[in-house]
């Protein structure tokens, strides 16, 4: 048996690779992603450029350039396309995660793919959450959009709250117990919620956040890095159950 992230008989990814794209720098996801997915799964990548996820300006020019993005993971034949990016998931609104999931998929030359609000969402009936609190670092404007497109996709969403920064490069360097403490804010504000939602790649909410929470709270967590490797590893069928970060992984 080798160690992780060494590679079977030479062969890089021999039991499938993801793909995945990234709104901003790729800077967190793929420690999460070593640390969590089964021993021969591999990780590909490519950057929209993103630093204000807030900005109308910077979503339009992004979701203009999916299809190239989707092209360019495409040549290297990853097995699944994520598209991360909580505002490029919502877009214009209520359905849009299906139109951009279309558009990647035409332009990957039919790879299957998702988007981060879509994955979500599969994770909360996965896991029977109905009611749940967003614990993120977004300005209220982006939080009222994800509340609005999660209430208008049947889900309802009880509490809301987290710092408010801009910056992705700023979100990157807040440390681990603030969204620990946020998601237990928000919370404990209205307990009746079923799970805890903390979508955004550059909030520092690791698996070992992920399992404090849901063993300190009782209910189960969904994060976006989470949320992209669970929809990865059910697309490729791989039933061995991932390392730590949380329930989600329970129901592969």
């Amino acid at each position: 048996m080798c160690e992780q992230g060494q590679h079977v008989g030479g062969v890089w990814g021999w039991r499938g690779v993801l793909g995945y794209i990234a709104p901003s720098v790729f800077a967190m996801l793929g420690e999460d992603f070593y640390q969590t997915v089964p021993e021969g799964v591999g990780l590909m990548a490519v950057t929209l450029g993103m630093n204000v996820p807030s900005s109308g300006s910077e979503v339009d020019g992004a979701l203009a350039g999916v299809e190239q993005a989707a092209r360019q993971l495409a040549a290297g034949k990853p097995d699944f396309i994520f598209l991360g990016g909580l505002p490029l998931s919502v877009g214009s609104g209520f359905g849009h995660d299906r139109e951009i999931i279309k558009r990647i998929e035409a332009a990957a030359g039919g790879i299957p793919a998702t988007a981060s609000i879509t994955a979500a969402m599969d994770a909360f009936r996965a896991l029977s959450i109905k009611k749940l609190v967003i614990a993120n670092p977004s300005p209220p404007e982006l939080k009222k959009r994800y509340k609005e497109y999660l209430e208008a996709s049947g889900f309802q969403v009880v509490n809301m709250g987290g710092p408010e920064i801009p910056l992705n490069c700023d979100k990157r360097k807040l440390p681990a117990h603030i969204p620990y403490l946020a998601a237990k804010k928000v919370y404990y504000e209205a307990p009746e919620a079923d799970g805890i939602y903390m979508p955004c790649g550059s909030f520092n909410v690791t698996p070992a956040v992920v399992e404090a929470l849901e063993r300190d709270l009782g209910k189960p967590v969904v994060t976006s890095h989470q949320a992209f490797i669970w929809a990865g590893l059910k697309a490729l069928k791989i039933k061995e159950p991932a390392r730590g970060f949380g329930r989600l992984f329970q129901t592969l």
